[in-house]
């Protein structure tokens, strides 16, 4: 074998520094492109970091923003609410305003009704009409007798007349009317 190897010695050295030359020109070159694939690997983290921060920065702003929405939307509720309650407070005042009115008109309603008469007939002071001092502006053709009671015979003063006229039935038991004259109650 050591005959062998003196005969191939010669052949056996250049490929021996073939392969150690290649293999350092390997590990050189694969040096260079880690050195390479590190560089960029190096600047890609520094891109990373630099988008990573950016993200970061539009996130807090984005929440400040979300925030910012979520407080202007509160308000807005709030405002929609109070004017809400506003507006259902004022119209409950006016409605029972109004219902007072109403309710002061149907007693007015009441009063004129029965202070004021028109059609023929004989009404009792005190219970059809209330006693007082009534007042018509008049018509053609109409009467009027204050009665000592529902006989219409039994007549305290009367008269025929066309124009206005005016009547105390405080004393009377009973007023008559016919013609079409609208009397009203006036003290």
């Amino acid at each position: 074998m050591i005959t062998l190897l003196r005969r191939n010695w010669k052949y056996l050295v250049p490929t021996v520094a073939a392969l150690v030359i290649g293999l350092v020109a390997g590990i050189v070159i694969e040096a260079q492109q880690t050195a390479s694939a590190n560089e960029r690997a190096s600047a890609i983290r520094s891109q990373l970091n630099t988008t990573l921060r950016e993200l970061a920065a539009a996130h807090t702003q984005m929440g400040n923003d979300n925030a910012k929405v979520v407080a202007a939307q509160a308000r807005a509720q709030n405002a929609v609410n109070a004017a809400d309650a506003a507006a259902q407070a004022k119209y409950a005042g006016r409605m029972a305003s109004a219902n007072a009115l109403l309710r002061k008109l149907g007693q007015e309603q009441q009063v004129v009704s029965q202070s004021t008469i028109s059609q023929d007939g004989v009404y009792v002071v005190g219970r059809d009409i209330p006693s007082g001092t009534y007042h018509t502006s008049g018509g053609s053709q109409c009467y009027y007798a204050t009665l000592g009671s529902t006989d219409t015979s039994n007549i305290m003063d009367n008269n025929n007349f066309n124009g206005p006229e005016t009547v105390d039935v405080s004393g009377a038991y009973a007023f008559q009317i016919s013609g079409g004259c609208t009397w009203t109650k006036i003290g």
